[in-house]
């Protein structure tokens, strides 16, 4: 008995696998693997948009060679970061920046443009009618990102008035402009502002600040004019100023900042005065003085903030206070963070900066 249910399973088993047999041979063959042809032209518009935020324009722009589908897909980008970056050598085919940028824009078919830049732009008073068009076009847009930095070769260019009502502007620089005084400024929306190489007042700053409800960052590079710096904005929590350029006694006045970061060169006659940073928490310095006062005035000022990053310049100039045996002003600082080479130059200044934090704990 045994031995004829082994073997009726055995031919049961052999049944079974007839069956499944002619089962796959009945079954249609596997479609053979798409190419990456197909793969890049079956992309989704978001996904090819999100890869051209990654990629100069000039790049974006050849992916028009991909395929059919991708000879027009560059125009619909919403991100235009144009750059005037000529080649060394004169190249006869190569367009001027302002054709260059004119022909893209009027290919552009996107209805709103999220970032749209403007740089290195050698930029003098013929060219003012072509900015204005440039600028008219993002606002058209709804731009959120602008960029606009020129070199200046005469004049600064001044920002046309339009521009000061944009509503969907989240993040704003520029550089070698200039802002109309007594313009009624409505950024609703911004919340990072970088101003450079700037004739600026303390009206313009304050009307600025006031129409830029949650304005978080502002940062100031070489904005001469400027000399009393008032942020009464709880929204702003970040200040940074660069490069001195400033009125020679510079105040600030604001109660709610967060975060304070001083860079660039300031000359002999810079004087920074902070009035009332009661909320400050963190402050960075990393720049070139040409009075050793300058620096330990601020350290005085900072002597509450409980993080202090310090950068190797300044420990240079700390390092000449240790030899000199000037006393270093006692600090709550907690954390402190020294971005530096380690070598003799910096070595007293670490040891000036150590003395002083009789709190630290990072």
């Amino acid at each position: 008995m045994a031995e004829t249910s082994v073997h009726g399973a055995v031919r049961r088993e052999s049944s079974g696998d007839g069956r499944r047999n002619r089962a796959q041979r009945s079954l249609p063959p596997p479609p053979p693997p798409s190419s990456p042809g197909d793969l890049i032209t079956a992309m989704p518009d978001a996904v090819i948009h999100h890869i051209f935020s990654f990629l100069p324009l000039r790049d974006v722009v050849k992916t028009s060679v991909l395929s059919k589908r991708w000879q027009s897909t560059w125009t619909t980008t919403t991100q235009l970061v144009l750059d005037d970056l000529r080649p060394r050598h004169r190249d006869p085919y190569y367009p001027d920046f302002p054709s260059l940028v004119d022909s893209v824009l009027s290919r552009c078919t996107s209805p709103a443009v999220k970032r749209f830049h403007i740089t290195i732009f050698k930029c003098d008073e013929a060219y003012r009618p072509k900015l204005d068009l440039w600028l008219r076009f993002a606002e058209e847009r709804r731009v959120e990102d602008l960029c606009l930095c020129l070199h200046q070769l005469r004049v600064y260019y001044k920002l046309p008035r339009f521009l000061y009502c944009l509503s969907r502007l989240v993040r704003l620089e520029v550089r070698g402009c200039c802002f109309s005084l007594g313009t009624d400024v409505r950024w609703p929306c911004l919340k990072v502002l970088s101003i450079r190489n700037a004739e600026m007042s303390d009206d313009i700053l304050e009307g600025i600040v006031r129409g830029s409800p949650v304005l978080e960052s502002l940062a100031l590079h070489d904005c001469g004019g400027v000399k009393n710096i008032v942020i009464d904005s709880t929204s702003v929590k970040e200040l940074i100023l660069a490069d001195g350029g400033f009125s020679d006694s510079d105040q600030i006045w604001a109660p709610h900042l967060r975060s304070l970061r001083v860079s660039g060169i300031w000359g002999l006659s810079s004087v920074l005065r902070l009035d009332d940073v009661s909320s400050l928490v963190e402050a960075e310095l990393d720049l070139v003085v040409c009075a050793d006062g300058l620096l330990k005035e601020l350290l005085e000022q900072l002597r509450g903030v409980s993080t202090i990053t310090i950068g190797g310049l300044c420990l240079q100039v700390l390092s000449a206070l240790e030899m000199e045996g000037v006393l270093c002003p006692l600090s709550k600082c907690q954390n402190l963070i020294l971005r530096t080479p380690v070598s003799q130059l910096e070595l007293p200044g670490i040891a000036y900066m150590l003395r002083s934090s009789q709190c630290l704990e990072n």
